[in-house]
């Protein structure tokens, strides 16, 4: 069996020395010996970078490099770590240059969706584990080349969500293993239909994240590198409403609501209907004309996989039943609070076994060059989801999707969209 390379190094050390390991008290309180110490870097040092960043200041981590086109970002991320005695990491401009640090076992990928792919493929093929802010990738296209660089490098690598994962409450719903148990043992019967309404927690945000059309260019800050922000995107006439914290309601960056909470709706309910393996074979929406640059607003998204199960998404503006489930069979149906309609149904899945525990510390899988609770292969299949809605409001039609994913049948313009050339020099 071949040892993780620092294993390797530590007992080739102490045989060929004779050093005597010395116990982690007698080094003093609160020591970390080299060995367990995590150095991260975080790309991206807007407001998401903080729940990277924060836990990740003392004890068994260290931030050795930091990243972001931005120079006032930057500089604010660098005075937090030090005020925070987590040393002085180094800065850069260019991902690149923080990627390439030999010291570095963790990449955190906190830049808007549009270089999630380029960036984390970077970080793969430099076998350094990676964790990366959903959704998981801008496009289809980028997911499918993601996903065969990480499977290929083999390194620790998870999405930052996390409602699937073992004591995980879904939403008001009920833990999440067990609706998967409830789904998994068959009572409800099939097909089944779900509903995402803005109910227990569930809230699109379509307004919060709509673009705003025509807007006039604007003078470039003198902090902000406009052509690395853009970077594999199209390089599109600055202002300020286009960036930074309001990103999400630009089609070049993100998908609105969509793209910001998507992976975390979409992931769970994914896993609860066994659908990790698959994509829905279509897509449709009820949503007004987009604009061709600012997201806009939808009612709702319609998946609908090849057995007929359905994912039903509602938006704040839909028109909908509050009396509606949210997961509904044939046999019956499983409400908020783990509420079933017959509740013999639960009595009789309580009988089958929970599903296999996930591991769900990254820190942990990092260190010990571990897979993560879910792999890319499942990470991409629910940024299918976000990407297959995001299309059809874009759009504003059905789509059919191809058995194999590779794209749409009958649809230039879309698989445009699946695929789209990356600016420049950029690939993943």
């Amino acid at each position: 069996m071949r040892l993780p390379r620092r294993s390797f190094l530590r007992k080739a050390a102490v045989a060929a020395l004779g050093f005597t390991i010395i116990p982690r008290h007698v080094l003093g309180r609160g020591f970390v010996p080299p060995s367990e110490t995590l150095n991260h870097v975080i790309v991206g040092c807007g407001g998401i970078s903080k729940m990277h960043s924060e836990p990740r200041m003392t004890g068994a981590n260290r931030i050795v490099g930091i990243c972001d086109v931005d120079a006032q970002h930057l500089k604010a991320k660098f005075d937090r770590i030090k005020q925070a005695g987590g040393g002085t990491p180094m800065m850069a401009e260019d991902f690149r240059e923080v990627i390439a640090l030999p010291d570095a076992d963790v990449v955190h990928v906190c830049t808007p969706p549009h270089w999630h792919g380029v960036i984390a493929a970077m970080a793969a093929r430099r076998g350094k584990a990676v964790w990366c802010e959903k959704p998981l990738t801008r496009t289809i296209g980028e997911g499918i080349a993601l996903s065969r660089v990480v499977q290929q490098t083999g390194v620790p690598f998870r999405v930052n969500t996390w409602f699937r994962l073992n004591r995980t409450n879904y939403y008001g719903v009920g833990p999440a293993r067990e609706i998967r148990r409830v789904v998994a043992s068959g009572v409800l019967g099939g097909p089944l239909t779900v509903r995402l309404a803005p109910v227990g927690g569930i809230q699109w945000k379509v307004n919060l994240w709509t673009g705003k059309p025509d807007l006039k260019p604007e003078t470039v800050p003198a902090h902000l590198n406009w052509d690395l922000y853009c970077g594999p995107s199209a390089l599109i006439p600055y202002h300020p409403h286009r960036c930074h914290a309001s990103f999400r309601g630009y089609w070049n960056f993100d998908q609105g609501g969509l793209g910001d909470m998507g992976q975390h709706f979409l992931d769970p309910v994914q896993y609860f209907l066994g659908k990790d393996n698959e994509s829905p074979v279509t897509v449709e929406c009820d949503a007004p004309p987009q604009d061709a640059m600012a997201c806009g607003v939808w009612k709702t998204v319609t998946l609908t996989y090849k057995d007929g199960t359905r994912i039903i998404l509602e938006s704040e503006l839909a028109e909908r039943n509050p009396e509606n489930p949210f997961l509904e069979g044939p046999n019956g149906k499983l409400f908020a609070g783990m509420r079933c309609s017959r509740p013999e149904l639960l009595a009789k899945a309580a009988e089958f076994p929970l599903p296999e525990y996930q591991e769900d510390d990254f820190d942990l899988c990092a260190r010990e060059k571990r897979p993560f609770g879910y792999g890319v292969a499942e990470a991409f299949r629910s940024s299918t989801l976000v990407n297959l809605a995001g299309l059809s409001v874009r759009l504003g039609r059905k789509l059919t999707l191809k058995s194999d994913v590779s794209g749409f049948v009958d649809d230039d313009q879309a698989n445009h969209l699946h695929s789209p050339a990356l600016r420049g020099n950029w690939a993943i």
